[in-house]
């Protein structure tokens, strides 16, 4: 049972490592799509109120191109960019997560249970041959 127990347990930490880089890669193409518009806007002001608007909107600039580099690194390892089915992963993952945790406390209550009847059986075994010790003096 506890091997189960702990199987179960290293799926629910593989499945948790996985959704922390799929809300990562979620979380850079929604600041890139945030941001993008800032960019968008950068490059059709004139030339003399160029350095006024990268001033007025320098963290938003920042994001984006934070967002533009971390997108463009895991296209370049071969990583095709589809938040959409991040998305649809991320969901299955997070209901299987859950899932999994109601199992994995289904089976610790059963653990328990195991656990109180052995150290019942233990004290009778024991309380038995200290009896049976006492008899035969």
């Amino acid at each position: 049972m506890n091997k189960d127990y702990y199987d179960l347990r290293g799926q629910i930490v593989k499945a948790e490592r996985r959704l922390a880089v799929l809300d990562e890669r979620l979380e850079m193409c929604a600041q890139y799509d945030r941001c993008k518009v800032v960019r968008q806007k950068l490059d059709k002001v004139k030339p003399r109120k160029r350095e006024q608007y990268q001033q007025e909107h320098r963290s938003e600039l920042a994001d984006f191109e934070a967002a533009e580099r971390f997108l463009k690194d895991l296209k370049a390892s071969g990583e095709a960019i589809t938040p959409k089915a991040w998305r649809a992963e991320a969901v299955k993952l997070t209901a299987q997560k859950d899932f999994d945790y109601q199992k994995m406390r289904d089976m610790r209550d059963e653990i328990k249970a195991v656990e109180n009847l052995r150290k019942a059986a233990d004290r009778l075994a024991h309380e038995g041959q200290h009896q049976q010790k006492e008899t035969e003096r």
